[in-house]
């Protein structure tokens, strides 16, 4: 998967808060003047949207759909669990047995299940990287909103605590830029498919979902390909190809009639 360039995907647009955004950091970390739960900031105080926990969200849709159609994990099929070591396609008392061969590298990979394969475990390097989201430029003086809200105490039906937590205001816009390497077309379908979720504003991330925040939606996508062909103009001139809408249709068709064996 490493040895050669084979092609690479650029994806970049503008993630669009359809209502207020939360994603948090620890009140133990933050200044002492902070709010209970104030949105995660850089070394300069700047909201922003780690890359990973928007990974996680679109990974965590991509496994659900995948489930679906192939519910066994293994051999280039189905999701693993992430969060239950028995429920891996190579757990780690498998790893180690593997970890004597001679092509372990290769029965690592083939072993895998197909999520796995493209977003990574823990034997396994991810292709697909999200870069930090930070707010675009017209959009950097945005500041949290601040939000009152209470703790019930479940055995009483009443109010235990009150506390107040930050959110990004509905409507802010940070900028998104994926990159993802050496994919095969069921492979680009797999990462077309979180994309095409965010693009319809199926993929909520961050906290306080249950009270309606996180939904976000990807617009102004620009989708940038290289391959082979294209390599020297890319090395010498730093010139991009596109990936045309056709490609991108080809690609999730090749996904699905793997998914469902051709049916």
């Amino acid at each position: 998967m490493w040895d050669t360039f084979e092609n690479r995907l650029r994806i970049t647009g503008e993630l669009v808060a359809r209502t207020g955004v939360r994603i948090g950091m620890s009140a133990e970390t933050a200044l002492p003047t902070a709010t209970d739960l104030p949105v995660i900031k850089d070394a300069y105080g700047r909201p922003f949207i780690p890359g990973s926990s928007l990974r996680g969200a679109v990974r965590a849709y991509v496994e659900r759909i995948v489930r679906t159609f192939e519910p066994d994990a293994g051999n280039g099929k189905g999701a693993s669990n992430p969060t239950k070591t028995d429920e891996w396609s190579i757990p780690p008392e498998k790893k180690q047995r593997l970890a004597s061969r001679d092509d372990y590298e290769k029965s690592i990979y083939e072993q895998s299940c197909r999520v796995e394969r493209v977003f990574g475990s823990a034997w396994l390097a991810s292709r697909v990287r999200f870069t930090d989201l930070p707010l675009i430029e017209s959009h950097a003086a945005v500041e949290p909103e601040l939000r009152d809200s209470v703790a019930i105490d479940r055995d009483k039906e009443s109010v235990a605590n009150k506390y107040d937590f930050e959110a990004m205001p509905a409507g802010v816009r940070f900028q998104f830029e994926l990159i993802a390497e050496n994919l095969n077309d069921e492979e680009l379908g797999l990462v077309l498919l979180g994309v095409r979720a965010l693009e319809n504003g199926d993929i909520l991330i961050g906290g306080f979902k249950g009270r309606g925040l996180g939904h976000v939606v990807l617009e102004n996508p620009q989708y940038d390909w290289v391959d082979r062909s294209q390599l020297k103009d890319y090395l010498i001139r730093g010139q991009w190809g596109m990936l045309s809408e056709a490609q991108r249709e080809r690609a999730l068709e090749t996904l699905f009639h793997a998914l469902t064996g051709g049916k």
